[in-house]
């Protein structure tokens, strides 16, 4: 089965661990076929980004989606699911539901979830700073 991607001028994807970007002038069409996993630019988190705990877990949740070589991150995504916990408490389900889809070997789908929490979490942080009820926030 093949994947038809339509990249606008500039933008990136990661095809497995490989990055190909457009470099023309206009929008070009992909086709990728093969077993490859495929993440647009808009989801690629850097690891210098990964800067709290939610983040943090995206990062290493992405990492197992992209990578071959999977066990080596399993010790690492719990011990980081462990930490996003113990700072977002309210979160516990959230983190509890990614962890199932890795278990099941739904990687992508993690991987969104992640990207959901990264917003909920962006959200608590604000709420925090602004002294406001980041109650409402958590997903539920």
């Amino acid at each position: 089965m093949s994947l038809k991607i339509n990249l606008a001028q500039g933008e990136s994807i990661l095809i497995g661990k490989a990055k190909v970007q457009n470099g023309g002038a206009g929008r070009c069409i992909l086709i990728v076929s093969g077993s490859e996993n495929v993440l647009r630019e808009k989801r690629i988190m850097r690891e210098r980004d990964a800067t709290t705990p939610i983040r943090r877990l995206y990062f290493v949740t992405q990492s197992l989606y992209l990578t071959d070589d999977k066990p080596k991150l399993f010790t690492l995504y719990h011990q980081i699911a462990r930490e996003a916990v113990a700072a977002w408490p309210m979160l516990a389900g959230a983190v509890t539901d990614v962890g199932e889809l890795i278990l099941v070997e739904r990687y992508y789908d993690a991987l969104m979830a992640c990207h959901t929490l990264t917003e909920v979490e962006r959200g608590l942080i604000e709420a925090a700073a602004g002294g406001g009820a980041a109650a409402e926030a958590a997903p539920g």
